[in-house]
């Protein structure tokens, strides 16, 4: 009788040796049979999408909406929303075939402004939408936001001022700056708007273009309250006509100057009465400047007085007189257009007279 090995008989023996037949006849397009059937097995799987993974998503952006609304309402979110909603986390249950395209913005993850209805703290959900490919969001950290609420309010015509934050260049004139818009609109919240009385626009002198002409150009808008101190938030709004703005259109007019010593065009006629003397005669303006185009202060060497000479005859006191001045042109500035007179009259002393 034919005795089998040691170790192989029975049903384990014979399993054993089946396997080592398998791998040793042809097991090489058996074990590739396997190999296939993984594949295979792996593809069904990633095509079904019944099978998901979670997907997590670090510092989600957060869509703010309902902005609008929330301000039709009456109503304003005073909190920084920035640096509340930094740093959120969602958990999405991706379709394995769709992991690795899965994006945080297929989501929409957001906050509704529009919900709000009473001032003070408010708590709002974040909330997001379910994406046909990419699943859904099944968590977010944190899921909600505590926000401040104030009164929402708008104050119409609040005008707009320009000062000139330092001095016009020596020889040089600017008229007095046309402001495109006059008047703005301010919105915000009720105690910062309410306490805004001007708006005011800086012109620096050393930013501009100081040749003849008309000079158009921009400057910003900063916004005072009644004590005169500067008011700035994020949460005020400034508009004309619907468009919010951040600061004005200036036009005005640069014209060279020319300046002329008035006390050289004035003299004396006629003399005071005995035992009366002239002391001092005074002029105010003492300097008088005229802005004009180029080619009229050109052609200028004097300006026209409605007086010449001061008539002294009968002049037995201190005496003031206005004198008028005429404009060398039609579009030219004059520093004034009238020139005060002060003649001091003193009578002559007694002793004085003898001396003399």
């Amino acid at each position: 009788m034919r005795q089998h090995p040691e170790g192989k008989t029975g049903f384990p023996g014979r399993v054993i040796h089946g396997i080592e037949h398998l791998i040793l006849h042809n097991g090489w397009f058996k074990l590739l049979a396997v190999l296939i059937s993984v594949l295979l097995w792996a593809g069904l799987i990633s095509q079904d999408e019944s099978l998901t993974r979670d997907k997590v998503f670090n510092d989600v952006p957060v869509n703010v909406t309902g902005t609008d609304t929330m301000k039709r309402n009456g109503y304003i979110v005073t909190s920084d929303m920035n640096s509340l909603l930094s740093g959120v986390t969602a958990v999405a249950a991706v379709p394995q075939q769709q992991y690795e395209r899965a994006d945080v913005s297929s989501y929409n993850v957001r906050v509704d402004l529009s919900r709000i209805s009473s001032t003070g703290p408010q708590e709002l959900r974040l909330t997001s939408s379910n994406s046909s490919n990419f699943g859904r969001i099944t968590s977010l950290t944190p899921s909600s936001v505590t926000v401040d609420v104030e009164d929402y309010v708008v104050r119409y015509r609040i005008p707009v001022s320009v000062s000139l934050s330092g001095e016009t260049p020596e020889g040089w004139y600017m008229s007095t700056p046309s402001v495109d818009p006059p008047l703005v609109v301010v919105s915000g919240p009720r105690n910062l708007v309410n306490s805004i009385s001007r708006a005011r626009v800086f012109i620096n002198p050393d930013e501009l273009d100081w040749s003849e002409g008309t000079s158009v150009f921009s400057e910003g808008l900063t916004l005072y309250n009644r004590s005169g101190e500067e008011v700035r938030s994020p949460l005020l709004e400034v508009s004309y006509d619907g468009i919010n703005v951040d600061s004005v259109v200036l036009e005005a007019t640069i014209l060279p100057t020319k300046s002329f010593d008035v006390i050289s065009m004035l003299g004396t006629i006629n003399n005071v009465p005995d035992g009366y003397r002239v002391e001092w005669i005074q002029v105010s303006p003492e300097t008088l400047t005229v802005a004009a185009r180029s080619e009229v202060l050109d052609q200028l060497t004097d300006l026209a007085l409605s007086e010449h000479y001061i008539d002294l005859n009968n002049m037995t006191e201190t005496t003031s007189f206005q004198i008028k001045v005429a404009k060398p042109s039609e579009d030219a500035i004059l520093s004034n257009d009238t020139i005060t007179v002060t003649v001091n009259v003193e009578p002559v002393d007694s002793n004085d007279a003898k001396s003399e």
